[in-house]
């Protein structure tokens, strides 16, 4: 399957074709992923049923790793207009997709969510190591923007075509959690984080608008690098305007240079 995010954060098997009669394959190479619970609980809401079983989640991972697949490979249209091919892929039956699926749009739903949880892991990756200077800390925030769209997939789903409420609603989730990390960063440097939630959502906000400039349509290659500065600069500039020296008699704000 695709060698993305969601296949790293699985674990390895087999994948079989589907059987001629119809039937379900053997269950024990029914995807070549497993989700994790975060990954269970972000998708069953958008499923026609959520399965209860592991044996009933290995299809549903079939599906969703095979589209993926199929979605850095060939692209959108491919994944919702070819049910047949994603289910050859998947090696499951038609009949067993729509037990878990209305349509392909979910899948591709299913396929966004899991992506949305990314944002989870690249805040944390992006935090975990010390700072320096709190601009890097609006530094590390961009790049961990530029990272989430530097894969065929989330260009494909996010840049190029709008979200759904659903997917929507997860990010500004993720994107909370994200800004909270960048006050509890600053705050270890020995700054006053004058801001609020709104103020911690914005600056995330910044990073993520500015670096999906970084890649213009069609762009099949690394960010624009210009655009990359530009976006640092402006998340720079307004975390500068929240920040007070917690030593400075004077309480002045600090620069953003």
């Amino acid at each position: 399957m695709a060698s993305s995010w969601i296949a790293a954060h699985a674990r390895p098997g087999v994948t079989g074709p589907a059987r001629p009669d119809g039937e379900d394959m053997e269950i024990d190479q029914a995807a070549e992923l497993r989700f994790t619970e975060e990954m269970r609980a972000a998708l069953g809401p958008v499923l026609r049923r959520a399965p209860e079983q592991d044996r009933s989640w290995r299809r549903v991972e079939a599906v969703v790793g095979a589209a993926e697949a199929i979605l850095e490979e060939a692209g959108y249209d491919e994944v919702v207009q070819n049910l047949p091919g994603l289910c050859a892929r998947a090696g499951i039956p038609t009949g067993t997709f729509y037990t878990y699926f209305e349509n392909t749009d979910v899948v591709v739903e299913c396929i966004r969510l899991l992506w949305a949880e990314r944002i989870y892991v690249l805040a944390d990756e992006a935090f975990a190591r010390p700072f320096r200077t709190w601009q890097e800390v609006a530094d590390r925030v961009v790049d961990s923007t530029i990272d989430f769209f530097g894969h065929t997939a989330t260009r494909e789903l996010w840049l190029a075509r709008q979200l759904s409420r659903v997917t929507r609603e997860a990010e500004l989730r993720a994107n909370a959690y994200t800004g909270a990390q960048i006050r509890t960063a600053v705050q270890r440097l020995g700054y006053t984080f004058t801001g609020d939630e709104l103020d911690e959502s914005m600056l995330v906000e910044i990073a993520d608008q500015l670096s999906r400039y970084a890649f213009g349509p069609g762009h099949d290659g690394p960010p624009d690098p210009a655009v990359v500065d530009r976006a640092k600069r402006a998340t720079r500039a307004y975390l500068g305007t929240l920040l007070i020296l917690n030593d400075e008699l004077d309480q002045n704000r600090v620069s953003a240079t």
